[in-house]
């Protein structure tokens, strides 16, 4: 079975959405948001920050049994759509002036259903109904590397973006600082191994809460209209120097087991056949 490879193409899904530009119509307020993804990691951030800055703050969330209440509490508007199912977007839009693109698929789903079909759907709306700015969140150094299916959608959905003729921002992040509470710090605290690899890739983890107040900032700064951004800490980690900052902040210690990484490069082409 061969690798399925991503094109920047969207041939198809433009009829799907009904995406023809409306033109103008009733000016809406700048401070009218929409956030997808608002449930996430990043995305909660950005809601909590833009209510805490006086924006009007509309969330959108997938239909789901447990309703996301707490961005209710908040002050946050919530509104029901799927971004695999295209047409349950437009009515979200309405009233809004700029969306804030958080979302990614879930880990269960096949990755081009939210994170290329979904987000052309969503960027092709946001055209069709005049949005006057959208942000869009990608992956630093997404263009090096095509044989990582997630960068090489976020890459290709840059382009399509750019290519749009919608007023853009796009930011480029290294990684969440909260992502290493679920790789170290949880198996540290529960005395459980944790694995890693003695590859020197360094990564310059962020807190959200930076980001989102960066995010905002760059939203009102017009001389970011157009740009590609990029976020990242003040510092970077390796494998090695992630797990002792965590393990000192934990103040425990832990097993801790090395892959060569020549030993992921040999298995990596068997492992894409399944």
């Amino acid at each position: 079975m061969e690798k399925q490879l991503v094109t920047c193409s969207a041939i198809g899904t433009a009829e799907a959405t009904g995406a023809v530009n409306l033109g103008p119509g009733t000016p809406v307020r700048p401070t009218t948001i929409l956030v997808v993804g608002s449930t996430g990691t990043l995305g909660r951030q950005i809601v909590r920050r833009a209510l805490d800055e006086g924006y009007d703050v509309r969330c959108l969330v997938r239909p789901r049994p447990a309703p996301a209440d707490f961005l209710r509490d908040w002050g946050a508007t919530v509104v029901n759509a799927d971004l695999s199912k295209p047409e349950t977007i437009p009515a979200t839009m309405v009233g809004v002036h700029t969306v804030i693109d958080c979302a990614t698929g879930r880990p269960e789903e096949p990755i081009k259903t939210v994170d290329w079909e979904g987000k052309v759907a969503l960027i092709q709306c946001a055209k069709a109904m005049g949005i006057q700015k959208y942000v869009f969140y990608s992956i630093h150094n997404c263009d090096k590397h095509p044989e990582v299916p997630l960068m090489e959608i976020k890459y290709c959905t840059e382009k399509f973006l750019q290519d749009s003729g919608l007023n853009h921002v796009i930011i480029r992040l290294c990684g969440f600082m909260q992502g290493l509470i679920g790789q170290y710090a949880v198996p540290i605290l529960e005395e459980k191994s944790v694995w890693g690899t003695d590859a020197p890739t360094r990564i310059a983890y962020m807190d959200t809460q930076d980001i989102a107040r960066l995010t905002l900032v760059a939203l009102r700064n017009e001389k970011c209209n157009g740009k590609l951004l990029t976020f990242a800490g003040p510092s970077s980690l390796d494998y090695s120097r992630g797990h002792n900052f965590v393990r000192e902040a934990c103040g425990a210690g832990c097993k801790c087991y090395y892959c060569p990484s020549f030993c992921l490069k040999i298995h990596s082409p068997v492992d894409s056949v399944f």
